[in-house]
């Protein structure tokens, strides 16, 4: 069965006359005729009752006709669909990153917003979460992507992705042999934490879990970077707390997962209030595969 027979057997149900159906259809009226025959051998049923005079439907061909009306409706609206999508240009998604979050799951928001249907083109703009939100309840971008876990007023929050944390220590510290340590084996440890002016979110995160644990570090050594709080791990100043993704390339560091589940960097979604536009849909339901993906592999003991 093919959709021209759909056609042509609605033309004809509708006209409830060969001639005027093959007049509406372009075509001669023995080759619709014949269509209309094959149609039936298909079926195996007869569509048509016809006489001299008249021609008429069957039941079979009353019910197969509200079928075929709706089949063509679907395809004609598909095909426009198609043609629209086509001669569109492709919507913008504007993401404001916080924070030097460009990790690991980043990195697949990306690669899969750039390779959804229908397409987008997606702009990228690095700052401070202060500056992210703002850009965001202004207008001039549809998600703030950010480690700050507080609500920011007039925006929404939606929880993106997580990552597992790893204590990150020089090779010679007493912690190597260890499999995993716990966030109160942290207490009077010196702690490379993240500045409160550049990483509020990632500091807020940090402080939340060691007061949940109660733990109250010998000192601390703020820092700007990631790649810094490594330096400082690999040179003895002080321990770091780093998403895995940041530290599993890292050399020259001992690296040690933390037994406590809550021990977890969580990434938020900011937009504004109100119902979410498509581009924001299409960023917080990927974000959202992205959450459910299998979290990365934690390195071998050492």
């Amino acid at each position: 069965m093919e959709l021209r027979h759909l056609r042509h057997f609605v033309a004809v149900a509708e006209e409830l006359h060969f001639a005027r159906a093959a007049e509406r259809l372009g075509i001669e009226q023995s080759p619709l005729s014949q269509s209309i025959r094959n149609l039936e051998g298909q079926l195996d049923v007869k569509l048509f009752q016809r006489t001299t005079r008249r021609t008429w439907l069957t039941r079979a061909g009353t019910r197969f006709y509200r079928e075929a009306r709706r089949i063509l409706r679907d395809v004609d609206a598909l095909a426009a669909s198609v043609r629209r999508t086509e001669g569109e240009e492709p919507e913008a998604v504007r993401l404001a990153l916080g924070e030097d979050l460009a990790s690991e799951p980043f990195t697949r928001l990306m690669f899969e917003l750039e390779h959804h249907e229908p397409r987008v083109t997606l702009e990228v703009r690095e700052m401070l979460h202060a500056e992210a939100a703002r850009l965001v309840r202004d207008g001039g971008a549809d998600v703030a992507i950010t480690l700050n876990p507080k609500p920011e007023p007039e925006l929404s929050q939606a929880r993106g992705w997580s990552e597992p944390l790893m204590a990150v220590a020089p090779i010679g510290h007493a912690f190597a042999g260890r499999g995993k340590i716990s966030v109160r084996e942290l207490a009077d440890q010196i702690l490379a934490l993240p500045s409160a002016t550049e990483c509020p979110g990632y500091l807020a995160q940090m402080e939340d879990l060691l007061g949940r644990h109660q733990v109250r570090p010998a000192d601390r050594r703020d820092v700007r970077h990631w790649n810094t709080a490594v330096s400082f791990a690999a040179t003895g100043h002080a321990i770091a707390l780093c998403p895995i993704t940041m530290v599993n390339a890292a050399s020259a560091v001992l690296m040690l997962p933390i037994v406590e589940e809550d021990a977890e960097l969580v990434t938020w979604m900011l937009y504004r209030d109100g119902e979410p536009s498509p581009a924001v849909s299409l960023v917080l339901e990927i974000a959202a595969e992205v959450a459910a993906e299998p979290r990365p592999l934690l390195p071998d003991a050492a």
